[in-house]
């Protein structure tokens, strides 16, 4: 991190120069307050020219209610200001000149509309689908169906978004998305990712943004995308909150409970949010390997193997902070994210090992796997904004500290029979002893400046440096007492520093709206296989384009394409040779040779009608990384799992979104996207090639009824999909709720049922040279949560949630 490439210092450098080049036109001000004379956010406000009242331009007001125009031309016009809650209201007429250095319209009062506030306040609700220039947003607050959930069973419900139990993140077809948190990595991978989305729980969510393809300013990191959920944050004056409750049983119990607060003043906004989250869960799954010693046609012999896994998921999780508004231009923010949890588990399996010719048995197993995951998740940020006039022209900078500890303490005890049901072999026991320390520095810089003709630059820095340490140790048992396993024990640190600087540029015209921009990324690594005695170090730069293109065809057509190019790094826990044993018959590990794969990806859109949105989407990928198995080379009958750069992808892809009012009381949203994956594999005997289609199907339908009752039904399905030497069979879910509003509507009670028909499985086939798996997962998914929910002084949208600079790391730990 000492040393700052050379672009990093030009594009600051442009940041100041251009700074002489900003517009000089007169900008209209003023400020929208209620009544009581307190500030109202977020309001619609439109300038008319006064001749004949046609609309120049329409701009929300911030969250203390001001609102600036900025670039009008001369001319007289007026003010309207448009607020479902308040009354219509219009400014005086007044002329706009060059010679003014500005117009302040003051304070402007609204009436409350007491017809509105009396009939239709609580019934108004956002779409459950918006698409926005650069995303498309998932307003899940307002479905029933967020509650009884908790973060990684609502983003499986999201259209074309899928997290299996490993954490695995895909969108769309394709693997390698990037989850963040309020604009924040979560700096999670794998089983730790999927242990925080079990513990978030989904009353605490507001919304989902999915980006298939960010702009520059967002770090490259994610080949998939971004997908980004924020919570929920209060942004009225005074104190709001809310309060929540669960419970509900699967084939255990669940419970749970979270407290939203927050407190605004015109100076101080003070937030936090704390959750506890307990899950007593069961999961059934089969899974029968063929071998294939010297790669014949038909399989020598066969191992059957049934497990029954019983984790009891522990979870607490705080946010809390505060942003204080040094004058009307500064902002300065401290925010603290705090988790904690455990997730014991109990899972006993069977093996049974036959000849496949005759399914004669040869013998079988026992296993008692016993595991005590903990963990401990802290960031630290402070933040700084100063916007130094009305136009947009702001620096934001971010300091991030990231410390995150897990550690497992696993033991593993086996019997083996024969086929005659006598014993032979000694029992085996092996324990492990694996800690994982990650320590994550960031620093960014975001900078913004309006220019000549109403064009915008968007620049910034970005650094980061990240160290994971893993000190594994594995015992077996030898003679009645445990010696260490030098064999498979391990210590491992992982160092890595990027540096990273980004340059937007953007327009808009009467119909047209363009942005490009580009951001360079240099990296350094350094991996040091202390056990081993072993260092690899790797350093390379690279240029990621972007670019934006929206045409307004009229007021509700529209037409938009994207292009990105983006990298997918290892994940830190892929990179580490070590090797983790789920029995004594097979184990994954690391791979300190992969190397980042690289995508290009392609998007056109079109909106019709404001709300049917049409997507056409490809993507390239190399350097793919993705698990293969194998055998291991000791024991043929001991299978391995082990990430490794596999070749290259694509994926073609149609999807469509169709919301629909269809009664007074019956409204729906509908999915679908159909896509090709197709992997190019390069083998020692040739190149294998791995194709598949996959339809997948969304429906969310909402049933208004009378005395404040309303009932959700809902369903996904997926046709089946490919992803590299994997085959997953067609799998989805039906699910409802009901729910009554309470105590005038600040309160509700509700009851979800998640996968009616327990069709949520997992079935699936991996194939390599000399095995095959054919597998079965049976998770919890049928449940029934009833939970209670009360809101005081109103719950707001959060636009008010801070994004730190260390979004795009944590979830590759």
């Amino acid at each position: 991190m000492r040393h700052i490439p050379h672009y990093i210092i030009s594009i600051l450098f442009i940041c100041i120069t251009f700074k002489c080049y900003a517009q000089k036109n007169t900008p209209i001000k003023g400020q929208i307050v209620g009544e009581d004379k307190r500030a109202i956010p977020y309001v619609s406000i439109s300038l008319h020219n006064a001749k004949d009242s046609t609309l120049s331009n329409t701009i929300l007001s911030d969250s203390l209610g001001r609102f600036t125009f900025a670039n009008e031309k001369a001319g007289r016009y007026f003010v309207k200001i448009k607020n479902i809650t308040h009354q219509e209201t219009f400014s005086p007429h007044f002329s706009l000149t060059e010679q003014l250095g500005e117009i302040n319209l003051g304070q402007i009062t609204l009436l409350p509309n007491n017809t509105y506030l009396a009939e239709v306040l609580v019934q108004r609700k956002k779409q459950f689908i918006e698409q926005q220039q650069d995303k498309l947003v998932f307003n899940v607050e307002n479905s029933m169906l967020a509650d009884g959930n908790n973060g990684l069973e609502l983003l499986n419900k999201i259209p074309g978004i899928a997290v299996d139990d490993n954490g695995v993140l895909s969108m769309k077809g394709k693997s390698g998305a990037t989850l963040m948190i309020n604009g924040k990595m979560t700096y999670l991978s794998g089983d730790q990712l999927a242990n925080l989305l079990r513990s978030t729980s989904s009353i605490d969510i507001n919304k989902i943004e999915v980006m298939s393809n960010p702009s520059a300013k967002q770090d490259a990191a994610g080949s998939a995308g971004i997908i980004n959920i924020v919570l929920k944050k209060g942004i009225k004056q005074g104190w709001n909150g809310a309060i929540s409750l669960n419970g509900g049983l699967g084939r255990g119990t669940h419970l749970g409970g979270s407290l939203n607060l927050n407190y605004r003043t015109e100076k101080v906004n003070v937030f936090g949010i704390y959750n506890q989250y307990h899950q007593n869960l069961e999961y059934f799954n089969s899974l029968t390997r063929y071998f294939y010693p010297d790669q014949h046609s038909v399989p020598e012999s066969y191992s059957h193997q049934e497990n029954n896994i019983r984790p009891k998921l522990r979870s607490i999780n705080f946010r809390t902070g505060i942003d204080y508004n040094i004058d009307s231009k500064q902002t300065l923010g401290l925010l603290i994210n705090g988790g904690f949890g455990k997730y014991p588990k109990y899972e006993p399996t069977t093996n049974s090992f036959r000849n496949f010719g005759d399914n004669q048995l040869v013998w079988s197993s026992a296993t008692i796997t016993e595991g005590k995951e903990r963990w401990r998740d802290m960031l630290y940020n402070v933040n700084y904004t100063v916007k130094f006039n009305e136009k947009g022209h702001e620096l934001k900078i971010d300091l991030d500290l990231v410390d995150h500890y897990s550690k497992m303490d696993q033991q593993l005890n086996t019997n083996y029979t024969k086929a005659d049901g006598s014993t032979f072999n000694q029992p085996s026991s092996r324990r492990g002893d694996i800690p994982s320390d990650n320590k994550v520095y960031v620093a960014k810089l975001d900078y913004i400046l309006p220019l000549a003709q109403g064009y915008k630059l968007e620049t910034g820095w970005k650094a980061s440096h990240v160290r994971t340490e893993n000190d594994l140790h594995y015992d077996t048992l030898q003679k009645d007492q445990y010696v260490p396993d030098l064999t498979t024990s391990n210590h491992f640190i992982y160092k890595e520093t990027i540096q990273a600087g980004y340059i937007n540029l953007s327009k808009s015209w009467h119909k047209i709206s363009a942005q490009v921009g580009v951001r360079g990324e240099h990296t350094h690594t350094l991996g040091n296989q202390i056990t081993l005695h072993e260092q690899f170090e790797k350093s390379y730069f690279k240029l990621f384009p972007s670019a934006f293109l929206t045409y307004t065809l009229n007021e509700k057509n529209k037409l938009q394409t994207s292009y990105s190019y983006r990298v997918q790094r290892p994940s830190f826990w892929d990179l580490n040779p070590f090797r983790v044993y789920t029995d004594p018959f097979s184990y994954s590990e690391g791979n300190a040779q992969l190397n980042p794969a690289y995508e290009h990806s392609l998007e056109f859109g079109y909106t019709l009608a404001s709300k049917y949105i049409l997507t056409l989407n490809y993507a390239k990928r190399t350097n793919v990384v993705n698990e293969i198995i194998g055998t291991d080379p000791t024991n043929p009958y001991i299978t391995y799992e082990r990430p490794e750069n596999i070749g290259s992808f694509r994926n073609y892809g149609l999807s469509i979104i169709a919301p629909s009012q269809l009664t007074a009381w019956w409204s729906a949203t509908h999915f679908a996207n159909y896509y090709r994956n197709e992997y190019n594999i390069p083998q020692e005997d040739g190149l294998i090639s791995r194709k598949g289609n996959t339809l997948t199907l969304n429906s969310q339908n909402t049933f208004k009824l009378p005395k404040d009752w309303s009932i959700e039904l809902g369903g996904n399905y997926v046709s089946g999909l490919t992803i590299g030497l994997s085959q997953i069979k067609s799998y989805g879910q039906i699910y409802t709720g009901i729910q009554k509003n309470i105590l005038h509507k600040r309160a509700s009670v509700k009851l979800v049922v998640n996968d009616i028909l327990r069709t949520n499985n997992r079935r699936y086939e991996t194939v390599s040279s000399t095995i095959r798996l054919v597998g079965k997962s049976n998770p919890d998914s049928r449940t029934a949560i009833l939970s209670f929910n009360y809101r005081f002084g109103g719950i707001g949208d959060s636009n008010g949630q801070r994004s730190t600079g260390s979004k795009e790391i944590k979830n590759r730990l």
